[in-house]
């Protein structure tokens, strides 16, 4: 189905955008036309899911959560969520700078639509503004690393790589797309012509991306790595190196000022920004500056340009970035980490992932890759070196997703400048032959093979799995679950901390009036660990853990990922019992309506009797 909804999306779009290649004032009209057509596309295909406001992922349901926490008054720096384990809360490390888009569009919509209304319209429209953000940048590096006529390519590309797309798709709001974009900037500012703009574009796009979170810090410092080895090969980039510099280090402290909290911005933190990564990056920048001015020869420069990487070094290591470096989780919970981080699919190795889901994640980024390696052979030498940046962009991206699954999608995104310069040499000889019929499927089977669909194809047919009939219910089961309606069923208990699976906890946070225990988010380690100890273990020890938290009612529902693994750690676990119908002494049931959850409410416990004369 999703193959067809690609075919179908690349072969309406390209009919748009193909008239628009020959000027350079009509290329904008073809992509802003190419953009609407896919944002039509992605709306109709997820109609369904805006109405009901149903999120893809939990991330997004707590991201919506939290700009619906923020308007009702809670802080601006307080990104605790209240509602998870109460009274104490659960500590939250996302950024504001995620949240402003949304709330800016619930903030107008409210008083016309509502507040539900207007929470979908936010949540369907914003992941569409990425997308256009990526669309462009892509078409702005093609048009200048392949030919204007080439612009087109990648953004079309984009919207056949399904999990970078999905990044970007109507709901998907948090901040995974934005990332992707700031990513895609950063490499367009270090291959601009306009040298000082170029900088300029990079350095604020390193700030962004380091206020939103962390994990593109590889890119970040491969960008500024190279954009220094530029000015150490070439004196004409100091230019570049010094606006790089200067905005990257202004619009980091705006940000520390503007959305790290006065207590925390000296502290130390590896998973958001902090002075861990702010006081390297300004030590660098400080170090490189001075170098861009005072150094002339080629010597001098390379001196100034290890000059600045021993000062970010060093200053990382004295700020504790050295502990981040080697162990960026080193504060989660051990018992989190061993019962649930380190399951995570997504943070595994690629290698450890299927056949099916290594080879297709890697299908277009080794595509990119083959045609970022042959225009960096055929290029003139400005040309190589944009084609450099591109390469060492999407190598450093397949090593990453090697070594954790979730980089895949980045690579995805970077690789589309390398498959769009496949596409466009080739094409240009197809279209050269005399003959109809190579003209037309030719190009079809170009398109085919460098967007990756005709590759995953085939490993789909060779590798994957048949799905199973009991997968296929449980995911159903699952869906069924989630759904808003189910979830919001529940309020007909009065408000209550509820007993539940991590990965529902932030849904029934958003579409019910009860507090939860546990999400799957790394800082709240402790209660984690208590959740799953309690649903894989005796009912005993998870009387003690549910009375601990305060929770009112134990709910379950359905045979999701994650009611498997307690059924596999504990065969005769709380979980495992009340699948079985085997109820314990402190729990009794509840009939609900209207909804597949199922419900127990917490007995009070015993009181002691008096002691015996």
């Amino acid at each position: 189905m999703r193959v067809r909804h690609d075919r179908s999306l690349g072969a309406a779009a390209r009919e748009v955008a193909a008239p628009a290649t020959a000027s350079s004032g009509r290329w904008w009209i073809g992509l802003i036309a190419l953009w609407l057509v896919a944002c039509l596309w992605l709306l109709a295909g997820h109609a369904a899911e805006i109405a009901a406001l149903r999120l893809p992922d939990s991330d997004d349901d707590l991201r919506l959560l939290q700009v619906r926490d923020w308007l009702d008054g809670q802080g601006w720096f307080d990104l605790r969520q209240h509602r998870l384990d109460p009274p104490a809360g659960a500590d939250i490390h996302w950024s504001r700078l995620v949240d402003l888009p949304l709330a800016a569009i619930v903030l107008v919509a409210r008083p016309l639509l509502g507040g539900g209304v207007a929470e979908a319209v936010a949540a369907a429209v914003v992941p569409l503004l990425t997308l256009f953000g990526a669309m462009a940048l892509l078409a702005l590096i093609a048009r200048r690393a392949i030919a204007p006529a080439a612009w087109w390519w990648a953004p079309l590309l984009l919207l056949m790589a399904s999990p970078a797309l999905g990044m970007m798709a109507p709901l998907r709001i948090d901040h995974h797309g934005w990332q992707i974009v700031g990513v895609l900037a950063l490499a367009y500012g270090l291959v601009m012509p306009a040298r000082a703009r170029g900088g300029a574009t990079a350095g604020v796009a390193v700030a962004a991306s380091l206020a939103i979170g962390v994990e593109m810090l590889p890119f970040l410092g491969a960008g500024m790595a190279l954009a220094a080895i530029g000015f150490a090969i070439d004196g004409e980039e100091r230019v570049r190196l010094r606006a790089l510099c200067a905005s990257a280090g202004g619009a980091t402290v705006v940000a520390l000022l503007a959305f790290v909290a006065p207590a925390r911005r000296l502290g130390s933190a590896c998973d958001a920004l902090s002075a861990t990564w702010a006081l390297p990056l300004l030590a660098g920048c400080a170090v490189l500056v001075v170098g861009s001015v005072r150094a002339g020869g080629v010597r001098a420069r390379w001196l100034w340009l290890g000059a600045g990487g021993l000062a970010a070094i060093g200053t990382l290591l004295v700020a504790g970035g050295g502990a981040c470096l080697i162990d960026p989780y080193r504060a989660v919970d051990p018992v989190a980490r061993a019962l649930w981080l380190d399951r995570v699919s997504e943070a595994l190795p690629l290698w450890r992932q299927t056949a099916e889901v290594a080879w297709a994640s890697l299908a277009l980024p080794l595509i990119g890759l083959a045609g970022g390696m042959l225009m960096l052979r055929r290029a003139p030498p400005e040309g190589r070196r944009m084609w450099a940046v591109i390469l060492v962009f999407s190598a450093l991206s397949i090593l990453l997703a090697l070594a954790a699954t979730r980089g895949a999608v980045v690579a995805q995104a970077l690789a589309l400048p390398g498959a769009a310069a496949l596409g466009h040499l080739g094409r240009e000889r197809i279209v050269a032959s005399g003959r109809m019929i190579v003209r037309v499927f030719g190009q079809v089977l170009l398109f085919l093979l460098v967007s990756a669909i005709l590759p995953r194809l085939a490993i789909a047919a060779l590798l994957a799995p048949p799905a199973g009939k009991a997968e296929t219910m449980a995911e159903a089961g699952a869906a069924a679950c989630m759904r808003p309606r189910a979830l919001a069923a529940l309020d007909a208990l009065p408000p209550a901390t509820l007993f539940g699976f991590l990965d529902a906890t932030p849904a029934l946070l958003l579409h019910s009036h009860h507090s939860g225990i546990a999400g799957p988010y790394h800082r709240n380690g402790r209660a984690i660990a208590d959740v799953m100890r309690a649903w894989a273990g005796d009912p005993a020890i998870a009387e003690a853990i549910v009375r601990r938290h305060r929770a009112a009612y134990v709910i379950l529902c359905g045979d999701p990922a994650e009611a498997q693994l307690y059924d596999r750690r504990g065969p005769d676990g709380l979980h495992a019992r009340l699948i079985r119908g085997e109820t314990s002494a402190w729990l009794t049931p509840v009939k609900m309506n209207n909804t597949p959850w199922r419900v127990w409410r917490v007995r009070p416990p015993l009181r002691a009797g008096p002691p015996a004369a």
